[in-house]
């Protein structure tokens, strides 16, 4: 009983994961068109600073990366989270030179651990979305060439079927010559 609770609870959270993901991906879209609709301009009407629109861009960047750790769970998507959180820190804010150090030892660290302690399993999730859409236009490739020449396959059987059916009929119009030569 309390093993069909605990997988129901799990179920539930997942559930739960993927509704804030399609809500994260709803208003995320809805901030991207607001950042172009009106803080794009408001760069050359009222001279705010590029600052505000790169602190924009950089938290965008972070939430759809948090978006892509919800629904992959892989190290990966989890370090690849924090590089674009603790980079987005280094480029907005104005970190001390010791902050600069330890955010520096910071991202050398997720990079080793990227590098050195991710198996090849745990590194699949990461930049699957750059991969992912190679592999996908190669396999829709290969399926369009597959199609191609199943289509010509079958239009070859319709055509030796279509040959076979007017050969009957001559045989029966017209007996083959050599048949005709043995009932003389």
């Amino acid at each position: 009983m309390t093993d069909i609770f605990k997988k129901l609870m799990l179920r539930v959270a997942e559930f739960m994961e993927i509704i804030l993901a399609i809500y994260l991906v709803v208003v995320l879209i809805l901030v991207i068109g607001r950042t172009i609709v009106v803080e794009t301009p408001m760069i050359f009407t009222e001279m705010t600073s590029i600052h505000h629109f790169l602190e924009l861009s950089l938290t965008l960047a972070v939430a759809i990366e948090f978006v892509k750790m919800l629904c992959m769970h892989t190290p990966g998507t989890l370090i690849e989270v924090l590089l674009f959180a603790i980079a987005r820190h280094m480029i907005v804010e104005s970190p001390t030179p010791f902050q600069n150090l330890v955010i520096v030892l910071s991202i050398v660290a997720l990079f080793a651990a990227r590098k050195y302690l991710l198996t090849a399993h745990d590194q699949r999730g990461m930049n699957e979305h750059a991969h992912g859409t190679h592999h996908i236009l190669k396999d829709l490739m290969k399926l369009r060439e597959e199609r191609k020449e199943l289509k010509e396959t079958v239009e070859t059987a319709r055509e030796r079927k279509r040959l076979d059916k007017v050969g009957a009929k001559l045989e029966k119009i017209e007996p083959e010559p050599a048949q005709a030569q043995d009932q003389e």
